[in-house]
């Protein structure tokens, strides 16, 4: 196949451009790499320069000791045997050696070795003969004459040598310097050739195709670029011709498609809006004539019908709630069970409007239809069938939330009425039935004269007065549950949910009683349903009563927490304890405890006294509904272990004596 992409060599910008910069790129690694040869060939010269000065110094350190007269002869021929060690050691050193040429030939080399023998044949003899010379001092002044005779012309050698490692160095890098300036003048002269060749084969068609593109992006489809060149920047501008020529088609198709979506779109924004303020209608008004009148009228009017209207089920006429053309209640037809299923009725054959209906029900409950009526010769568009149908599945959803809310009304109405018997049956009842007991006992005792022998009364019958003293107890008594119940059914946990409600016990508690709570609450919020909450707070409340009557302290404390799947409950105290057998009162509130327990599921144990022989400590823990597994029965759903009379929202605390 022809590659038609392909361009010929010498018409290519970016194969030019490559290549200039791989040449700058091979300069300055060219650069670069004999900079590092040359410095890594020239390392160690500045030492070996260094360690040549330190021989210069080191021959006239040798001389002063042979010559030094202030110490002893045996100690200067010590220190001379220790410099001359030094020097054999300097001047083999690798600091020196490793910087001189392998060539035997170098001159750099030949003026090493000539220090390095003239030392060892004639300086190192010299100061040899002193230190073997022993007490002859003739001998020794003889060895010292000839090194210091000798020692300006070996220094001299050596500085030779340190001359021709300073020329070798310096050579070195003037090399390098030649080397740097040839590239750094190559690496200009091609950049600036590449400047020149971007200047004139790319900056400047560039900016033409890009005027060009910028007329097109304003609407102007009638400009050409003229740079039309073989290289790449020419086929784009012939290619931008090209596409301009397609544009300006398509851009005129594209403005009509345009307007058309406009339409649509803002047809959609304004059926969006009307079901929006539809669905806030029918949410926070509640469900009457004149709210649902008011949004079919707003249908009406935006679908073109000329009728719309609302045909519940089994409501008389006059009960019928709205309808969207301005008709009367009475006029408004209310669905009856011959017409139960929806139809679509079309009278054009007489002359008539089309009337289509639409079913209003949710979750398989029918409550209605909604009835729409076109225009005499008019067809139901494709975009107003949906929002009839959303209009139909709102108001069915309006219909049932109403009758889910009146018939949890009617439920909570009857469950409360309940409670409320339960309670009293609980409390004030067995109350009444134990003062029953003692006016009983009273008539018995007042039968019998007072000036009877005492023989001849009943032998465990009290006095009056004893069954007079329990018969006031027994109505202070029933007072003070009266007072209980009516303080409890007023109790109630609003939106803010139980920890606002437990905090305010608390307060009462303290404020009512002197008592010290502490209040630990780790429960999430929402974690428990309105009727967990209630119980929960009945069982908190009797536990705190408890704790004021019988406990004998003025401290205790309520945690709340999540544990082994379920809620614990613990309310404790460090008074006296309970007795190993509750009487009276403290026997019924322990038994509404525990059936409350039993209503949650859940199990109530009663700690007293605990490990320091005092206090008392009451857990509930049971696992509330949010945490159960969907489909997973729990034990207050188990039939046979909800206590008689229990109810699922139980709102009283009640005083009790035993009868």
């Amino acid at each position: 196949m022809n590659n038609r992409g392909a361009l010929p060599p010498r018409h290519s910008i970016l194969l030019v451009i490559g290549l200039l910069m791989t040449s700058v790129v091979i300069l300055g690694v060219t650069g670069m790499l004999t900079s590092i040869v040359i410095a890594q060939i020239n390392q160690g010269m500045a030492t070996a320069v260094n360690q040549s000065g330190t021989l210069r110094m080191q021959a006239y350190r040798v001389g002063v000791a042979l010559t030094d007269d202030r110490v002893p002869l045996e100690t200067r021929r010590e220190r001379a045997r220790l410099l001359a060690a030094e020097y054999d050691r300097w001047l083999i050193s690798e600091r020196l050696t490793a910087v001189l040429p392998d060539q035997a030939t170098d001159p750099v080399r030949l003026a090493y070795e000539g220090v390095r023998v003239r030392w060892v044949k004639e300086m190192r003899q010299a100061v040899l003969g002193f230190i073997d010379a022993g007490e002859e001092a003739a001998a020794s002044l003889a060895e010292t004459a000839k090194y210091l005779d000798r020692v300006d012309d070996f220094v001299a050698e050596i500085h030779a040598l340190v001359r021709l490692l300073e020329e070798r160095a310096e050579r070195r890098i003037r090399l390098l310097r030649w080397i740097q300036a040839i590239a750094l003048a190559l690496t200009v002269t091609v950049v600036l050739v590449t400047l020149i060749l971007v200047q004139r084969r790319i900056l400047r068609p560039l900016g033409e195709l890009l005027d060009c593109a910028d007329r097109i992006r304003r609407g102007d489809f009638s400009t050409r670029a003229t740079w039309i060149g073989h290289d790449e920047l020419g086929r784009v501008g012939a290619a931008m011709n090209l596409m301009t020529e397609g544009l300006s088609d398509i851009y005129r198709e594209l403005e009509q498609r345009v307007a058309d979506k406009t339409r649509d779109l803002a047809r959609t924004n304004r059926s969006l809006a009307l079901l929006y303020h539809t669905s806030r209608a029918l949410e926070k008004a509640s469900l009457s004539d004149s709210v649902l009148r008011g949004v079919l009228e707003d249908f009406r009017e935006q679908l073109g019908l000329v009728d719309l209207r609302l045909c519940l089920r089994d409501v008389p006429p006059a009960d019928a709630p709205a309808s969207g053309s301005g008709d009367s209640p009475d006029e408004i037809p209310a669905e009856t069970p011959d017409n139960s299923e929806p139809r679509a009725r079309d009278a054009t054959a007489t002359s008539g409007p089309s009337v289509i209906g639409f079913p209003v029900g949710e979750l398989g409950h029918r409550f209605g239809t909604l009835c729409a009526t076109l225009p005499p010769g008019g067809q139901l568009e494709s975009w107003r069938q949906p929002l009839l149908e959303s209009l139909a599945g709102h108001l069915a959803r309006s219909l049932n939330l109403k009758a889910r809310i009146d018939e949890d009304r009617r439920l909570a109405l009857h469950e409360e009425r309940g409670i409320l018997a339960r309670e009293l049956h609980d409390s004030l009842a067995q109350s009444l039935s134990y003062l029953k007991i003692q006016v009983l006992r009273m008539e018995v005792a007042l039968s019998v004269p007072q000036d009877a022998p005492r023989d001849a009364r009943e032998p465990a019958l009290p006095p009056a007065s004893a069954i007079l003293s329990e018969i006031r107890d027994g109505i202070d008594g029933a007072y003070r549950q009266l007072r209980e119940l009516l303080t409890t059914f007023r109790l109630r946990i609003d939106e803010r949910g139980l920890a606002t409600a437990l905090s305010g016990t608390v307060r009462e508690f303290q404020d009512r009683a002197n008592l010290d709570i502490d209040l630990v609450d780790r429960l999430p919020a929402g974690l428990l349903t309105p009727n967990e909450e209630v119980h929960v707070m009945r069982i908190i409340r009797e536990a705190l009563s408890n704790i004021v009557r019988h406990a004998g302290t003025r401290h205790g404390s309520i945690h709340l927490e999540r544990r082994n799947g379920g809620i614990d409950v613990l309310i404790t105290d460090d008074g006296r304890g309970l007795a190993d057998e509750p009487v009276g009162r403290d026997h019924f509130g322990l038994r509404i405890m525990r059936e409350r327990a039993l209503s949650l599921g859940g199990d109530l144990q009663i700690e007293s006294p605990l490990d320091n022989g005092r206090g008392t400590r009451i857990r509930l823990h049971f696992r509330p509904r949010g945490l159960v597994p969907e489909g997973a029965a729990t034990d207050r759903d188990r039939p046979g272990e909800t206590p008689p009379g229990a109810s699922t929202t139980e709102t009283g605390i009640t005083d009790e004596q035993d009868t």
